[in-house]
C-alpha cells in the first residue's frame, strides 16, 4: 500500500508543477494521464524556447536602438532587467554580450 501512495504522491507533485509551467506559458492543452515526466519534460523544453526568442529579440532591440544613436553596431550590449523565469520565481539579471574582435587575415 506504501508504494502506491508514493506513486501517487509522485503523480501528484508532477501534474502541480505541469500545471504551474503551463499557466506561466499560458498552454491550455490537455495534460496526458500518464507518462508525466516526459511531459513535463516537454513543457520545460516549451518553457525554455520560450525565453531563448525572447532574448533573441531584447538582443535585436538593444542593437537598433544603439545603431539609432551611433549608426555604428555596437561590440557590446548591456543591459538590465526583471524577469520572471519560472512560476512563482523573479530574478533581476544583468545581461551583456560582446562581440570579439578579429584580425584580418591576408
Amino acid at each position: 500500500m506504501a508504494k502506491h501512495d508514493a506513486a501517487a504522491g509522485a503523480s501528484k507533485s508532477l501534474n502541480k508543477t505541469i500545471t504551474e509551467i503551463m499557466k506561466h506559458l499560458g498552454d491550455k492543452e490537455d495534460r496526458p494521464r500518464k507518462r508525466l515526466r516526459e511531459y513535463l519534460h516537454e513543457k520545460i523544453g516549451d518553457l525554455s524556447e520560450h525565453w531563448f526568442k525572447r532574448g533573441f529579440n531584447r538582443g535585436h532591440i538593444e542593437s537598433r536602438k544603439q545603431f539609432k544613436e551611433t549608426k555604428t553596431v555596437p561590440r557590446k550590449l548591456k543591459y538590465d532587467c526583471s524577469r520572471k523565469l519560472s512560476p512563482g520565481q523573479n530574478r533581476e539579471i544583468e545581461l551583456e554580450s560582446t562581440i570579439k574582435r578579429h584580425s584580418k587575415r591576408v
